[in-house]
């Protein structure tokens, strides 16, 4: 119940035999791959991750000083970004001089607001319903049905 290969499960595949063996089998899973396709890129560019060759062999080296340098700048840049987009969002806001607390994906415009309705007079009035006395009191057995006396049937004549 083997499925294809992706093309990234092929890339890394061979770049697997560098690996050590539980990272080489996590990269070659379907998700893995694609993780890794994306990151070493990533890491290599930043620094966290080198490659030195040594004798003809390669080795991978990752360096945890610089992936947390790197990791709070991320974090910083992110925070930077969020901050000013907020900014952003509160002077447009200011500008379209809105005064509703409501975002601005929830505002509608006037033309979808419903109408207000009219209280309608009912126009006759109401007749009183009659008042039935007959109280239930409960399953009575109809009357039983007298028999016939004479015979009935083909040998009732003879």
């Amino acid at each position: 119940m083997s499925k294809k290969k992706t093309y990234a499960q092929r890339a890394v595949g061979l770049a697997s035999p560098v690996l050590p063996a539980p990272v080489a089998k996590v990269v070659g899973t379907r998700w893995g791959s694609r993780l890794f396709i994306l990151l070493v890129p990533f890491l290599l560019a930043t620094g966290v991750l080198t490659i030195s060759w040594n004798n003809g062999i390669p080795s991978v080296n990752f360096d945890r000083a610089r992936a947390m340098v790197v990791g709070q700048q991320v974090g910083q840049r992110v925070e930077t970004e969020a901050r000013r987009a907020a900014q952003e969002y509160n002077s447009q806001q200011q500008q379209q001089g809105a005064t509703s607390p409501q975002p601005a994906y929830e505002q509608q415009p006037q033309s979808w607001q419903p109408a207000p309705q009219q209280q309608y007079q009912p126009q006759y009035q109401p007749q009183p319903q009659p008042q039935y006395q007959q109280q239930y009191q409960g399953y009575q057995q109809p009357a039983p049905q007298q028999q016939a006396t004479q015979p009935f049937g083909p040998r009732a004549y003879r």
